[in-house]
C-alpha cells in the first residue's frame, strides 16, 4: 500500500529536503543540523511531519540558548527554510515557520590570535608524539578538529592531507617539516591498513573530547591560557595572513566557502598589525622627494 505524504516521518522529510538543496556540500549541512531537530522532536513524541506544532519549535528554540549566537542563528535559520519547503509542499500545517524568530547575527570582533612563540612553546609542551602530532597539525593545517579526528592513515598522500569538513573534502599542502613528523607518525603505525585512525585511542578513534583534554595539558604544560582547537585554527589562519599569503588561498586552506567569512571571524588584526602595515606606505616614500615647506 501506497505512504501517504501525511505519514512521511520528519527525518525522512528532512532527507528529502536535503536532496532538493542541488549543492551536495549544502546538503551535509543541512541534513547534519535538521537530523538533530529530527532526534529532537522524536524524543518529544513527535515523529510525523503533519504533527509538528508551535510547541515544538518554541521548546527547540530554547534549548538553543546555551549556544553561540552565530551557531543558534544559523540552527534556526535552516529549519525556517526547511519549515518553508514544507509549507511550500502541503507537507505539514501552514504558517510554522513563523514561529521562528531569526534574530540577526551580532557583529564578530576576533580576539588577537596567539603568537607563533606561543604556537612554539604549545608545541614543545606535548607529553608525546601524538599529542605533538595532534598540536603541530591543528597549527599547521588551520583544520577543524573534528575533520583532523575524521582522518584515516590513507588520508595522507604525496604531501597532501585530504580533509572532509563543511564545503566537503579539500586536499591541504603540509609544509615540509610537519609533512616529515606526520611520515614518521605514519610510519610508526605501519601494522594499520589505510582505514585506521590517524589519532587512535584505545576504543578505537580517538574522540573530541579526548582531543581537547590533550590540548588542555600541553597549554598547562606551556603556562599558556587555556585553549580550544578552534583557537589554533584561528593562529595558523593570522599567521598565514600576516606572511603575506593570498586571502583567497587562506580561505580554501581553511574550508571556508567565501574569502569574507575568513575576513570576518579569523582576520583579527592587531596594532602592531597596523604599525607594520603602514609603515610600507607609498605615501611615506612620495613624500621623501618633496621640499619641506618655507
Amino acid at each position: 500500500m501506497a505512504i501517504s505524504a501525511g505519514e512521511l516521518t520528519v527525518q525522512e522529510l528532512v532527507e528529502l529536503f536535503a536532496a532538493s538543496t542541488g549543492r551536495l556540500s549544502s546538503s551535509r549541512e543541512y541534513r547534519w543540523v535538521l537530523l538533530s531537530f529530527s532526534r529532537f522532536a522524536e524524543e518529544r513524541g513527535v515523529v510525523r511531519g503533519q504533527d509538528l506544532d508551535f510547541p515544538l519549535l518554541l521548546a527547540y528554540e530554547a534549548s538553543l540558548g546555551p549556544l553561540a549566537p552565530s551557531t543558534r542563528h544559523h540552527r534556526l535559520l535552516f529549519l525556517r527554510q526547511f519549515l518553508r519547503f514544507l509549507e511550500s509542499s502541503r507537507l505539514t500545517r501552514e504558517g510554522l515557520s513563523l514561529a521562528l524568530r531569526v534574530q540577526p547575527v551580532p557583529a564578530h570582533h576576533p580576539h588577537p590570535a596567539i603568537s607563533l612563540e606561543q604556537s612554539l612553546k604549545l608545541i614543545s609542551a606535548a607529553p608525546d608524539q601524538r599529542a605533538q602530532l595532534l598540536v603541530l597539525l591543528l597549527l599547521g593545517t588551520g583544520a577543524r578538529i573534528s575533520e583532523l579526528l575524521r582522518c584515516d592513515l590513507s588520508s595522507y598522500q604525496e604531501g597532501l592531507l585530504h580533509l572532509f569538513g563543511k564545503t566537503g573534502t579539500r586536499a591541504v599542502p603540509l609544509s615540509p617539516l610537519v609533512r616529515s613528523r606526520l611520515e614518521a607518525e605514519i610510519s610508526r603505525q605501519g601494522d594499520g591498513d589505510g582505514s585506521s585512525p590517524l589519532f587512535r585511542s584505545r576504543q578505537g578513534r580517538l574522540s573530541d573530547r579526548r582531543a581537547r583534554e590533550i590540548l588542555a595539558l600541553c597549554c598547562q604544560r606551556a603556562g599558556l591560557p587555556q585553549l580550544s582547537p578552534h583557537d589554533l585554527r584561528h593562529a595558523a589562519c593570522a599567521r598565514w595572513l600576516r606572511a603575506g599569503i593570498p586571502l583567497v588561498v587562506v580561505s580554501r586552506t581553511l574550508g571556508h566557502a567565501r574569502p569574507s567569512t575568513t575576513l570576518d571571524h579569523y582576520a583579527s588584526v592587531t596594532a602592531l598589525d597596523l604599525e607594520r602595515g603602514l609603515a610600507a606606505d607609498p605615501l611615506d616614500q612620495g613624500l621623501e622627494g618633496l621640499p619641506p615647506p618655507a
